[in-house]
């Protein structure tokens, strides 16, 4: 089996949505060090200016070959930049500034569920009720990891104006996936990964001016910006989206969604990796929790994939 029939198999899907996963998960992580020290518009728009100018050199000769298919989906390529890049992080950084970490992070569990009904009903994708039942089981499991298994924390949450924003960049996740899966297979993941960086980029422009007032205004670039940046620019940029793109593309959205119940444990290893924050009993139980909820999810409770022939021995 050569690369080009790997990488459309339900392994090969697996395993690039892990790898989107590992290099995602610090992005909590350097948004926590950066916090107070720059704005959201400007931080996100250095962050892809500078994965735009790293993926350039790779990604340039695949577009230039393919710009009939960027004038032919720029309206989807367009769609993806602003729900995945231009909008998502800034927003998520505004509804920061009112919205508790408690409900952003139960609110965002709505996006692997708001993909499955987009896929079933817009894309006409044919979900089985486990995947529902596996959604259902990982939100629980997320709601009693960030509320360290208090049910009086959860009875207490206070709606604020955040919480809308957080809202829509579940819906944002939502489209994204769902367009990403419609145009898979139509580009090339190359031409697919610099047109985000490229439309990103620009959709991001206006924000920013917004944010500063129509002027030039640039942070201080000291050590702990710099290399954030490069992180949040090389890895949970480019790597992140090009992994996750091409599990979208093997997996479908849907199951690739899935995986997305696994950023707050894997984002907890992270810290505990980097930060040395601690990691108790409840994150280790409720990750546990979050993982049957994916693979009953995935596979309906049938463990087909624990299955095996039996030998014959004639």
């Amino acid at each position: 089996m050569n690369w080009s029939e790997f990488k459309k198999t339900e392994k090969a899907g697996y395993l690039f949505i892990i790898l989107g996963i590992l290099n995602w998960s610090g992005n909590f992580v350097a948004a926590r060090g950066l916090a107070g020290t720059i704005d959201p518009a400007t931080l996100n728009l250095l962050r892809w200016v500078l994965a735009t100018l790293v993926f350039l050199p790779f990604g340039l000769k695949a577009f230039i070959e393919e710009r009939h298919l960027v004038a032919r989906y720029w309206k989807e390529l367009s769609v993806i930049a602003l729900c995945g890049i231009s909008l998502y992080d800034t927003l998520v950084f505004i509804a920061g500034e009112t919205s508790e970490a408690l409900n952003m992070s139960l609110i965002s569990t709505l996006s692997p569920l708001l993909t499955a009904l987009i896929a079933q009903f817009f894309m006409k994708e044919k979900l089985k009720p486990s995947m529902y039942a596996g959604i259902a089981v990982s939100t629980f499991g997320v709601a009693l990891l960030v509320t360290d298994g208090s049910l009086d924390v959860l009875l207490n949450m206070h709606l604020a104006k955040g919480d809308l924003l957080i809202l829509c960049t579940a819906m944002m996740s939502a489209i994204y996936n769902t367009v990403v899966n419609k145009v898979a297979g139509k580009i090339s993941q190359t031409t697919l990964l610099m047109s985000c960086c490229l439309f990103g980029t620009l959709y991001i422009i206006p924000l920013y001016f917004w944010e500063t007032g129509g002027q030039v205004v640039m942070p201080e670039f000291t050590y702990n910006l710099v290399v954030s940046l490069i992180y949040l620019s090389v890895f949970a940029s480019i790597f992140c989206y090009l992994f996750w793109n091409m599990a979208v593309e093997a997996i479908g959205a849907s199951k690739a969604a899935l995986f997305y119940y696994t950023l707050p444990p894997a984002s907890a290893v992270v810290a505990w990796f980097v930060i040395h924050e601690p990691v108790n009993l409840n994150q280790v139980f409720s990750g546990l929790i979050i993982l049957s909820g994916i693979i009953f999810g995935l596979y309906g409770g049938s463990l087909r994939f624990m299955r095996r022939k039996a030998p014959n021995y004639g």
